[in-house]
């Protein structure tokens, strides 16, 4: 955070290949809130953190072992709140969330699409969000353009703007920019 300048791993981050692969909108700014649903360990967690300077990332992880590495990026980072729950159940941290502007999701499991309309239904004041289509979560056999366009009819209350395929630097997944 501050003046320093690091590079973004696209291997390591689905922004980070969103952006390389040319994405031309950035809805996260400095004072942002952004609800992150799926923190893992926190590669893209930091990433945004260093742009959030004046905001706060609300970073959600189900996995004991992912958040204690997200625990300790946080104690570095003072715009990290770490949340352990499940995703699948906003009502559990929606307490610890003030006023998102954005929802990021990454999250591996076949009703990742279920996941972000329930948080969307959780928090109304969101009009922007990036949601991570991880197609082989959902079907390891369908083609990953009609998984990926089933996944995207699901959507409630928002409108794609913008989609990215991450290959070559994640194979099967999609970073999508959604308005409401």
């Amino acid at each position: 955070m501050g003046n320093r300048a690091r590079l973004w791993d696209p291997k390591r981050s689905k922004l980070a290949a969103a952006i390389m692969k040319g994405m031309d909108i950035m809805p996260i700014r400095a004072n942002s809130n952004v609800l992150y649903l799926g923190a893992s360990t926190g590669t893209t967690v930091s990433y945004i953190s260093d742009i959030c300077i004046n905001g706060r990332i609300f970073a959600v992880e189900v996995s004991f072992e992912s958040f204690y590495k997200l625990l300790s990026l946080a104690e570095k980072r003072k715009n990290i709140i770490p949340i352990l729950e499940d995703a699948n159940i906003p009502e559990r941290y929606s307490f610890y969330v003030e006023k998102p502007d954005l929802i990021y999701q990454d999250i591996a499991q076949r009703n990742q699409v279920q996941i972000f309309n329930s948080n969307a239904d959780k928090f109304q004041e969101v009009k922007k969000a990036i949601l991570i289509i991880k197609t082989r979560s959902i079907s390891s056999r369908l083609n990953q353009k009609d998984i990926l366009s089933d996944a995207l009819s699901g959507l409630k209350d928002f409108s794609v703007v913008r989609q990215y395929n991450l290959s070559p630097y994640d194979q099967a997944n999609y970073l999508v920019y959604l308005e409401r």
